[in-house]
């Protein structure tokens, strides 16, 4: 049991201090398991604890845009294959590491860095099939195998600055339902990209030029305005 707890521990230890974990967040226990008062020594909270937030991240990520069952599968085999890489970059090997990294106050799921009020399942349908997912990819009875894909966007509910990165950095591999999903490129590929304009980016660039226009235009204005507001004080003192 000793052991079992601290493999618990190690697994919320480097994100502990910034998600600010409640206990509902500490080991997912089933409702009928609690009413059923299921011995500790009978169940394996560091492996509940993993589904649980695999889980989280298919419903929070899914969020309120109809995602397809095949679109949540993948966004649940991104968080698994990120963790089975093992880099640090992403959190390391342990599922909830992944699913809550966060580097220089950004983290990279999103919801994580919600408020926990806002991160907290409220149970139904929705969380039900996020859990049903999360099982189906951890114990190998999905039939999404490995894509080699280890990003995703939403394209609907990208910006454009942030869509330009991806296009430039990373490699399409397919869409599952309202997500577009990459993988990394090797050195050809990353001499093609850096070397590409994607639409977004063409739109960043133009909606940059555009607020350095409207800047420029607002400073001009001023600097008139201001002009005016002397010469008409010069013409009063001048009248004296």
């Amino acid at each position: 049991m000793n052991t079992l707890i601290g493999r618990l521990a190690a697994c919320f230890v480097s994100f502990a201090g910034a998600v600010a974990l409640a206990p509902a967040h500490a080991a997912y226990i089933p409702p009928a398991e609690l009413e059923a008062g299921e011995p500790d020594d009978q169940r394996d909270l560091f492996l509940q604890t993993e589904l649980y937030c695999v889980a989280l991240a298919v419903y929070f990520e899914e969020g309120s845009t109809s995602e397809t069952l095949e679109g949540q599968r993948q966004i649940a085999r991104v968080v698994i294959e990120r963790a089975r890489a093992d880099r640090t970059k992403w959190g390391g090997r342990e599922l909830c590491n992944v699913v809550f990294y966060k580097r220089a106050g950004v983290c990279q799921f999103s919801f994580a860095c919600l408020p926990l009020a806002r991160r907290t399942p409220r149970g139904g349908r929705r969380w039900e099939t996020a859990m049903a997912i999360a099982s189906e990819e951890l114990t190998g009875r999905s039939e999404s195998g490995d894509t080699a894909a280890r990003y995703y966007m939403n394209p609907a509910l990208t910006s454009d600055r942030n869509a330009c990165r991806f296009r430039k950095e990373f490699v399409p591999v397919f869409e599952a339902g309202r997500h577009q999903f990459f993988r990394e490129p090797d050195e050809d590929e990353r001499r093609v990209l850096a070397s590409s304009e994607p639409e977004e980016c063409k739109r960043y660039k133009a909606a940059l030029e555009l607020k350095k226009q409207q800047a420029k235009a607002a400073a001009e204005k001023r600097r008139k305005a201001q002009a005016a507001r002397l010469k008409a004080k010069r013409s009063k003192y001048a009248r004296r």
